[in-house]
């Protein structure tokens, strides 16, 4: 009789994963997050908590924006205020949906979210860099105003590998595990 394998199929190591550490109470490790079939809804569970976060700062404490735009008088203090509040509305809006996009079964409607937050951020990586390379003094050049470049050039990077690099299987809902 032929040897059969200890290693179990796919779906069944996701099954039997999320019976033994949900059944008591337990974390995945870190390595989990990063499998190959795991990294979208890992992307995408960090992008949407952190919308979450900068979303609800920003709009409860909107002078925070004078953390990353220069603003010299009392009147554009107010219009950065207004600005910052509604952005960060959008934010965390924005939050709201990456986090029910997880859970979509058509991989299509997923790959079509991840192609729209590429050129977001591909566009906005562009405006935010030009912007600090003008030198006008709009946008800071110090710790925050660099983060945001960071982070936006982050954000464009792993959408574009998603976008570019990865087999439609990926967007799959089958093929997440969800929490």
């Amino acid at each position: 009789q032929p040897q059969q394998s200890t290693t179990p199929p796919l779906n069944q190591s996701y099954m039997s994963y999320n019976q033994n550490y949900n059944s008591r109470g337990a974390s995945p490790p870190l390595s989990y997050y990063i499998q190959p079939r795991q990294r979208l809804n890992t992307l995408l569970a960090v992008h949407s908590v952190s919308s979450f976060i900068i979303g609800a700062l920003g709009y409860l404490n909107p002078n925070t924006a004078s953390l990353f735009f220069s603003v010299e008088s009392p009147r554009e203090m107010g219009v950065a205020r207004v600005l910052s509040r509604l952005y960060c509305a959008l934010i965390f809006a924005q939050g709201i949906m990456i986090w029910r996009a997880r859970k979509i079964n058509d991989g299509e409607i997923k790959r079509a979210f991840i192609l729209a937050y590429f050129v977001c951020f591909l566009f906005s990586t562009v405006a935010v860099i030009m912007e600090h390379l003008s030198n006008e003094g709009i946008v800071d050049g110090k710790f925050f105003g660099v983060m945001k470049i960071a982070v936006m050039m982050g954000l464009t990077v792993g959408y574009g590998w998603f976008t570019f690099f990865q087999p439609p299987a990926t967007f799959a809902l089958a093929a997440h595990h969800q929490y």
